[in-house]
C-alpha cells in the first residue's frame, strides 16, 4: 500500500522513499515527531472543548485562558510517556517543546474568541458549536483498488460537507501551504470520496505554530500532481525503480538514511 504520509518522504527525496523501503528499522525522527504531535493536539482540543464548554457570562480573558487550559500541560505529559519508548533522540523532544509552547499559543487565540463570544451573550456550549465544528479524529480510510492508505488527522463536517485537515508544526511558506502539505490533503480527498461518495471541494493544512487554517483547493490541477506522484511512488514500491538522489547538503545532512546513502555529504 501507498501511504499518504509517503508524498511528504518523497517530495524530500525520492530516494528517501527507496532507502526506507528497504530498511524500515532505521529509525525516523519526523515519523515519531509527527505522531506525538498528532495525538498532542487532537486531545488538547477536546480539553479546550470540554472546559470552554463549562463558561457562561462575561470573563475576562485571563480568567477564561486559564479555564480553558487547565489540565492541558498534564495530558501532554502523559502523551510524552506514552511514546518515550519510541523516543531515541533529543530532536523529538525539543520539538515536542516547541509543540507546547505553540500550543499555548493557540489556547490564547481560542481565548479570545470564546471571551468575544462569552461578551455577547452566548453562553460556553453554544461557544464550542461555533469554534469546534463536528469532527472525526484520526480517521483511516485505505482503498484496496488503488492501493492507497491514509490517516486523515481530522475531517470537518459543516452542512453535510467533509473537510480534510491536516496537521502541520512547522510555519507555512510566505504565501499559501507547502506543496507537499497541498499533495497530502489531496490524497486525503480522494480518499474520503472514496469512502463517503461525496465530492471534497476544499481541504485545509493547520499550521499549529501559528493558529492558521490555510485552504487547499482540490481542483484538477492539484489532482493530476498527486497522480503523478502517485505512479512515481508506485514505481518505486511495486517495481524496484531505483530515483536519483535529490542533492541538497542541508536536508542530506538532517536525513536519518544519510549513513546509507551513495550520496557523499561530508
Amino acid at each position: 500500500m501507498i501511504t499518504v504520509s509517503l508524498i511528504n518522504e518523497y517530495l524530500y527525496c525520492p530516494l528517501r522513499v527507496y532507502i526506507e523501503f528497504d530498511n524500515p528499522e532505521i529509525y525516523n525522527t519526523s515519523i515519531v515527531a509527527y505522531k506525538l504531535s498528532r495525538e498532542a493536539f487532537r486531545g488538547f482540543e477536546e480539553i479546550l472543548k470540554r472546559n470552554l464548554w463549562t463558561l457562561k457570562g462575561k470573563m475576562q480573558f485571563k480568567e477564561i485562558l486559564e479555564e480553558i487550559f487547565n489540565d492541558v500541560p498534564e495530558y501532554l505529559e502523559t502523551v510524552y510517556l506514552k511514546f518515550e519508548d519510541e523516543i531515541i533522540d533529543d530532536e523529538v523532544g525539543i520539538r515536542f517543546e516547541s509543540l507546547k509552547e505553540d500550543l499555548k499559543y493557540n489556547s490564547w487565540l481560542i481565548a479570545i474568541k470564546s471571551q468575544k463570544i462569552l461578551n455577547s451573550g452566548i453562553n460556553g456550549s453554544d461557544a464550542v458549536d461555533m469554534l469546534f465544528p463536528p469532527c472525526l479524529h484520526e480517521f483511516t480510510i485505505e482503498d484496496k483498488e488503488d492501493g492507497l492508505f491514509g490517516k486523515v488527522d481530522k475531517i470537518e463536517i459543516i452542512d453535510g460537507v467533509y473537510y480534510p485537515i491536516k496537521f502541520k508544526t512547522s510555519l507555512p511558506p510566505l504565501k499559501g501551504v507547502w506543496d507537499s502539505d497541498a499533495l497530502q490533503v489531496t490524497a486525503y480527498a480522494i480518499l474520503m470520496e472514496y469512502e463517503f461518495n461525496k465530492e471534497v471541494p476544499v481541504g485545509f493544512v493547520n499550521y499549529i505554530k501559528l493558529g492558521s487554517k490555510k485552504p487547499v483547493l482540490i481542483n484538477s490541477y492539484i489532482r493530476e500532481k498527486f497522480l503523478n506522484v502517485y505512479n512515481e511512488l508506485s514505481d518505486i514500491l511495486y517495481n524496484d525503480y531505483v530515483p536519483e538522489v535529490v542533492k541538497n547538503h542541508k536536508k542530506c545532512l538532517a536525513c536519518n538514511y544519510s549513513e546509507i546513502c551513495d550520496y557523499n555529504v561530508g
